[in-house]
């Protein structure tokens, strides 16, 4: 299932924050790059990836995620049903 981010046809407005979307996009990388590592470890391409990433992204990504661990529980499942409703609309337009 892909998820976009950003929020219902015809709006302007993201679907995900700026953090939601940075953490996002960092975990799905480093999912794909942790992948790429298992199936051919010596690979330079994914070495030259992986070292991209830790030195332009990472502490930007890290930032994002202690940024959203400081959201009380009320904040998370609020986001949660913001992040559900607009799914929903978006499906059903």
């Amino acid at each position: 299932m892909s998820t976009s981010l950003t929020g219902p046809p015809g709006s302007a407005e993201p679907l995900l924050d700026e953090d939601e979307t940075r953490v996002a996009r960092a975990r799905r990388q480093l999912t794909q790059l942790g992948t790429a590592l298992v199936l051919d470890p010596l690979d330079r391409g994914v070495h030259q990836a992986l070292r991209h990433f830790m030195e332009s992204d990472s502490e930007d990504a890290l930032r994002s995620w202690e940024s959203m661990l400081r959201r009380s529980p009320e904040e998370l499942r609020e986001r949660i049903r913001a992040v559900i409703a607009a799914q929903a609309e978006r499906r059903t337009s």
